[in-house]
């Protein structure tokens, strides 16, 4: 597993290069071994240690959605966004899913998640829709929008497990989650308002992958 990691940082840190190089086939070379290596680690931690039909194919099926963003948005953002939509509905239902199963709690336990989510977005459609010529979002506004509810309601539930569940594999899962939501709330400041920043985009790749990774050890070290 140390060697694992090292691996997998190691080409994290060759991608903060290749993002930015502007040769698309570098990057998408390391950005695909990437992705492939947390996906590979994730199945066979499933098939070693859960039952396929448990709720943690929730979580399998967000990190496959994940890898298929992963492919796809390095060729056409709006394919790759679809998948990691869906991926964040699934990430959210796992992550509620283990606090009830786990935690003991029910919805009512966690419902302020809905409120900060609600709050958050109001703010996006308020500053959006004020300050136009700054957010140059254009027709892309409210599929963003709706876009940004998954990915908010992501990160907040991971917040709810770092809060509510006590232990280690409980804290990786939920602050993975949390700077997977960090990674696109900066990936959308990149695009959207400062897209000459080559270090906006290095901290999105550092957040997503690193927070990929650390979701996907919750599953190891249990």
């Amino acid at each position: 597993m140390i060697i694992f990691i090292a691996v997998y940082l190691i080409a994290l840190c060759c991608y903060f290069k290749t993002r930015t190089s502007g040769n698309i086939r570098h990057r998408a070379i390391n950005k695909y071994f990437m992705a492939t290596m947390y996906l590979v680690l994730a199945f066979v931690t499933f098939f070693n240690k859960y039952e396929f039909a448990s709720y943690q194919l929730l979580l399998m099926a967000a990190l496959i959605l994940a890898w298929l963003g992963d492919i796809f948005l390095v060729f056409d953002f709006n394919r790759g966004g679809d998948f990691f939509l869906a991926g964040n509905i699934c990430f959210t239902l796992y992550e509620q899913a283990v606090l009830i199963d786990k935690g003991g709690y029910w919805f009512n336990d966690f419902a302020w998640t809905y409120v900060v989510v609600a709050l958050m977005l109001a703010v996006v459609i308020f500053a959006s829709g004020r300050w136009p010529e700054r957010i140059r979002m254009g027709k892309m506004r409210w599929p963003m929008i709706f876009y940004l509810s998954s990915i908010f309601m992501h990160g907040i539930t991971g917040l709810a497990l770092m809060i509510k569940m006590p232990g280690t594999n409980y804290a990786m899962l939920g602050l993975g989650s949390f700077l997977f939501m960090i990674s696109d709330i900066d990936l959308n400041v990149y695009r959207f308002i400062m897209n000459n920043n080559k270090w906006l985009i290095r901290f999105n790749s550092l957040t997503y992958f690193v927070g990929l990774l650390l979701i996907v050890l919750s599953t190891v070290y249990v």
